[in-house]
């Protein structure tokens, strides 16, 4: 499909964080077309396969059951992982 190019077509800024301009630069490079291109065919492509009716909308986790999945996977960290995650809610917290 050929998509409208030029002064017509409409522009907009979109800021990468760190590595995506690179990796969008390599896919384009072995698609053999412009980062502009390939930017564009892939948002297309996940367009036209987006549902047409989302699910409707609900909690990740079931009210009141928040605590006890928190719990569960802090006891499956590592102790250096929770040690790591202690230390960052406590600078959290003295803001």
């Amino acid at each position: 499909m050929k998509y409208e190019t030029g002064t017509s077509a409409e522009k907009f800024v979109v800021r990468f964080p760190a590595g995506v301009r690179d990796r969008i630069a390599e896919a384009a490079r072995c698609s053999h077309r412009s980062m502009n291109s390939e930017i564009i065919a892939r948002l297309i492509l996940s367009l036209d396969n987006w549902p047409e009716q989302l699910p409707s909308p609900r909690a990740a986790v079931p009210a009141g059951e928040e605590e006890a999945l928190l719990l569960d996977y802090f006891r499956s960290l590592t102790p250096e992982q929770k040690t790591a995650l202690l230390t960052l809610l406590k600078e959290q917290d003295q803001h």
